[in-house]
């Protein structure tokens, strides 16, 4: 016992040893690290640690973080603790750490460096440390007053008249639950990661994409701005009404105009107020809170008082009644403005009190924590006003009958309900607006807290349009002319004044209408988009289920928002057809626009989500689905290398997939790649395809030769069956003078295409394919063009301009770009002019750039000949159709040409081979059957082969490549092709295309220089050649 005490004081002892000697103080942050943690990571010991409590000075800090030495032998490890900076991907924050990468980990003796702890840009501070809400005076005060509007003081009184107690109920029951499942859903998503400013735009944006997200931002800015003209006019009239009971003044008419110019004025104090900052409009409605509280609280007490005048009880004010409250409890619909009410009608005027549920969302960059804010201040003031509203509602009821004439006469005889059209009623819930102030206690507080409501949702409105206009313009989501130009910020606190004057005339332009019935038939329709969409944006999420989707708000439904959303649609149809058409083009339009620009945004939305899983779903799909003829694709893995190096071959290949098939662009490198190489040259490939908008893919085999290369990606590329049947190459020019070696692997690689049971494909071109020596790198280009331009590149177009001093290729998108002198031009297109030249910077010569864009230019009219030698399953003739369907290749025809093996069966191969032709569905121009392919070769063709292949017939270090035996025993292969290449150049020299059955390499039945003497023999100047073989496997039928 006595030995293990000893070895226990002493390990306890060597602890604090240790603990003392490891604590240091990095610069003067105070930060402590111990350099016995391996991980780097700043661990909390001052709970434990006596001789820490007694000397706070030297505590560690209770925070983990990462700290790194600048002395790379103290740090046993370059792991970095986890730390919530290295997962901020949106937002600059006061101090970004940067983690180290996988090759610093991994190969510690490279190129990586240290870890490097970033300090925050001083200049950010300011709006990292300004004024934030919390959720009470944030997000639950901005929605109550913002749903205590207009409608609550000016118009509940009126619902209850027209609708009765039961039905306004209804109304308000439908309205909340409407507004609060859609509450439930922004909660969902607000819940689902950190939130920016701009509110529903950005929640909507994020989750839908772009293009639904852009469209409905710029629906809810101007419902936003509408909404603030509502309740301006709402204020205008209340102050109409106090005037003309308070003095009967008149500013002009004591109609619609007087309502203008009260509400011209009330704007402009509106836009003052906003001007001066977020802090103030919030100050003004923390005090203009207070007032409503106090107005209500006025009215229930009046209401319990009940009529302390004749004149009160003549304007139909009686107290609480039961008989009352049952008559007033069915509803009676009467003609306003001119217009027979119904339950639609009464109910597009009430939903815009329920449309304030956004108002603390919309600014959630003022919000200190916005995901727990917005979620707990909206539900309960959802919950709060919707009660407040229906004991306004019943109150009402309960109190004050639907007319009253207000003449106290009346009253004394009894008559003042007698309403008829002889006797005219001016009072009541029917015709007095003013209802509340008559039950209040004290009724200018009414007028003040009716003041107070209007004021404080017009100014929530005006503040959230500017902000939304600022973000959907930081986003960049639409032309600069169109929204950028709204956005920009001005002053210290970069204020988007523009957007400002934007939503003041836009405001204004409402309030002139000075109708409130009208503006709030209007306004209830962009809402409801905006609250169906919102629903869906949760249905689809939650639908989804992408990995990213963990709400910390969980009461919600899936179905529920899908529900609502429908339902928000169906209101939307019901209150007003026309106006719904109208606000759905809206909406469509700027999702047209979003759509046709393609904005450069990645923001992982379920749309995302959903392509992903429908493609992997298709693919799990066709797994288990047989092959059949009919859905037969050519899938082409093409060998370009980088794909700006053999543009031509690219291009070609692009002609047989574009939207029809799977195109890959293989690269074979010899040596072994980093991942930073591997990554560089994909991303090089990439640029070039999506520059040149054509949709491929790029696969790249590293650390191995040409052909067990092709062998990998051949059976590693792609997935299930989305993967290539094709292999095409380009033809090797140089297979004269190349390395042996390098011939070898040429044809090795076609003997690897057959191999693997995959069809092949070889294009020839005069001038060769290869242009890595004969045009300078232009990924240079590619990266300094704007990006803008180059995302909005469509198929390309391209033609040669020659000038005295330099040869361009003018690549002309199909995309319009964002310029009045752009839209001029010749069908829209946008002009970019890249300038091609050789790696010493001198203009190319015309040939050179005619064969580069070769299968880019339209072609004349002139043939595509088919040389179907051989019944490869049909891919000779199918692949010449799928280009000759193409625009540029449409004015070409097709000439076929079969083989008969005698003058006396030309009759029956003739007509065999056109009802075959038929049966295929495919037009042609002529069908040429040669009956005299086995003749022998003339002895200028001979000659001209001999010639060909005498080089290789001189001994090696190997003894000759071509023996004479070889040659001896495929002389009748060899003059057939020659005899071929006879016919060739009589039928085919001036064609815009050839394409032939490709003779297959037998394994090991004779060598490589002799198989390409054959194609030599073949394709030698000739037109574009290419040479194929089916896998025979039939590619075409002729049953539906």
């Amino acid at each position: 016992m006595d030995n293990e005490a000893f070895e226990n004081s002493v390990s306890k002892s060597s602890l604090e040893e240790r603990r003392k000697s490891s604590v240091r103080k990095v610069e003067n942050h105070r930060r402590i690290t111990l350099a016995t943690i391996t991980s780097g990571v700043v661990m909390d010991t001052s709970a434990n640690d006596p001789v820490n409590r007694n000397h706070p000075a030297d505590t560690i800090t209770s925070v983990a973080s990462m700290t790194f030495t600048a002395n790379p032998s103290r740090k046993i490890s370059r792991d970095a603790a986890p730390h919530i900076d290295n997962y901020r991907t949106g937002y600059k924050t006061q101090l970004s750490l940067t983690r180290p990468t996988l090759p610093e980990l991994y190969d510690p003796t490279g190129n990586g460096q240290d870890p490097v702890e970033k300090r925050a840009d001083p200049t950010n501070q300011d709006n990292l440390n300004r004024d934030k809400f919390g959720w009470i005076e944030g997000v639950l005060i901005r929605n109550m007053m913002s749903i205590w509007g207009v409608m609550l003081f000016l118009r509940l009184s009126w619902v209850v008249g027209q609708a009765g107690i039961g039905e306004t109920l209804v109304i308000i029951a439908i309205s909340t639950f409407i507004t609060l499942v859609t509450a439930l859903s922004m909660s969902a998503i607000s819940t689902n990661g950190e939130i920016g400013g701009g509110g529903t735009y950005f929640v909507m944006s994020r989750i839908l994409g772009p293009e639904f997200g852009g469209s409905i931002g710029i629906i809810f800015a101007i419902a936003n701005a509408m909404d603030c003209s509502l309740n301006v006019v709402g204020f205008a009239q209340a102050v109409q009404d106090m005037m003309m009971e308070y003095g009967g003044v008149i500013i002009v008419d004591g109609g619609l105009n007087d309502i203008r110019i009260i509400g011209t004025l009330t704007l402009i104090f509106i836009c003052a107020i906003c001007g001066l900052g977020a802090k103030y409009e919030t100050k003004m409605k923390d005090v203009m809170f207070i007032i409503m509280l106090a107005s209500l609280t006025n009215f229930i007490t009046g209401s319990i008082m009940g009529p302390s005048s004749e004149a009160e009880e003549a304007r139909g004010f009686i107290g609480y009644s039961i008989d009352l409250l049952n008559e007033n409890w069915k509803p009676s619909y009467t003609i306003t403005s001119g217009q027979m009410q119904n339950f639609i009608s009464v109910f597009s005027v009430y939903f815009p009190a329920s449309i304030g549920i956004l108002a603390g969302a919309n600014v959630s960059g003022d919000l200190r924590d916005p995901n727990k804010a917005i979620p707990k201040g909206t539900i309960l003031a959802i919950i709060i006003c919707s009660i407040s509203y229906a004991g306004v509602a019943i109150i009402c009821a309960a109190t004050v009958t639907r007319a009253a004439t207000g003449f106290v006469e009346d009253l004394q005889n009894g008559t003042n309900l007698n309403c008829n059209d002889t006797i005219e009623c001016n009072y009541g819930l029917y015709y007095d607006y003013q209802a509340m102030a008559l039950v209040s206690a004290f009724a200018p507080l009414n007028y003040v807290g009716c003041f107070a409501a209007t004021l404080s949702s017009a100014l929530s409105d005006f503040v959230s349009c500017p902000a939304l206009l600022e973000v959907i313009a930081a986003d960049k989501l639409y032309p600069y002319w169109m929204v950028g130009f709204w956005g920009k910020g001005y002053g210290p606190s970069k204020q988007p004044l523009r957007a400002f004057a934007f939503t003041f005339v836009l405001a204004l332009a409402f309030v002139l209408i000075a109708e409130l019935d009208m503006i709030a038939l209007l306004i209830s329709n962009f809402f409801l988009a905006t609250f169906a969409l919102m629903n869906f944006s949760t249905f689809h999420v939650s639908l989804i289920k992408p990995i990213g989707w963990r709400p910390t708000f969980k009461y919600y439904n899936t179905w529920l928002s899908l529900l609502t959303g429908l339902l928000s649609i169906a209101s939307m149809i019901l209150i007003s057809l026309p106006i719904a058409l109208i606000t759905i083009a809206i909406v469509l339009f700027f999702y047209l626009v979003v759509l046709y620009r393609s904005p450069e945004v990645n923001w992982g939305s379920s749309t995302q989500a959903q392509t992903y899983r429908a493609a992997l779903t298709s693919i799990q799909q066709l797994v288990h689905i047989e092959e059949h003829v009919k859905n037969y694709r050519p899938q082409i893995l093409v060998l370009t290398g980088l794909p700006n190096t053999r543009p031509a071959l690219v291009d070609f290949a692009y002609l047989i997939c574009k939207n029809n098939s799977l195109m890959v662009c293989g690269n074979v490198v010899e040596e072994r790649l980093t991942f930073e190489m591997r990554s560089n040259l994909q991303q090089k490939a990439y640029r070039y395809l999506r520059f040149t908008n054509i949709k491929g893919f790029c696969s790249v085999a590293d650390n191995s030769n040409l052909h067990t290369g092709v062998a990998a990606m051949l059976g590693l590329t792609g997935v299930g069956k989305v993967k290539p049947n094709i292999l095409m190459m380009g033809y090797k020019n140089d297979w004269l003078t190349c390395d042996r070696n390098a011939l070898d692997q040429y044809v090795l690689t076609i003997h690897t295409g057959f191999e693997m049971n995959v069809s092949v494909a070889i294009l020839r071109l005069k001038e060769g394919l290869d242009c890595s020596g004969i045009i300078a790198d232009i990924d240079d280009l590619i990266l300094k063009a704007p990006t803008k331009k180059a995302k909005e590149n469509s198929t390309v177009n391209v033609e040669t301009v020659v000038s005295t001093t330099t040869i361009q290729i003018e690549i002309r998108p199909a995309k319009e770009g964002g310029t009045k002198k752009d839209k001029k031009k010749k069908k829209n297109k946008l002009e970019q002019k890249i300038s091609l030249r050789d790696p010493t910077g001198n203009p190319l010569p015309k040939s050179v750039l005619n064969s580069i864009i070769l299968f880019q230019r339209k072609q004349k009219k002139d043939t595509i000949d088919i040389w179907w030698l051989s019944d490869d399953g049909g891919l000779t003739l199918l692949l010449p159709v799928i280009i000759n369907r193409r625009s540029n290749w449409s004015e070409t025809k097709l000439r076929i040409f079969c083989t008969a093996s005698g003058v006396h069966e030309l009759e029956n191969e003739q007509k065999g081979m056109a009802i075959l032709l038929s049966k295929f569905r495919i037009d042609y121009s002529d069908l040429v059957i040669i009956t005299d392919v086995d003749e022998a070769p003339k002895s200028k063709t001979k000659k001209w082969f001999d010639g060909l292949i005498r080089p290789f017939l001189q001994p090696g270090t190997n003894g000759p490549h071509i023996t004479e035996g070889e040659l001896e025993a495929y002389q009748y292969k060899t003059d057939r092709y020659l005899r071929l290449r006879e016919l060739l150049l009589d039928h085919s020299s001036d064609s815009n295309l050839v394409v032939m059955t490709l003779p297959i390499p037998r394994k090991g039945a004779f060598s490589a220089p002799l198989y390409m003497a054959w194609l030599e023999a073949l394709t030698a100047n000739m037109p574009p050649f290419m040479l194929v073989r089916g896998n025979q496997t039939s590619v075409l039928t002729f049953y539906s």
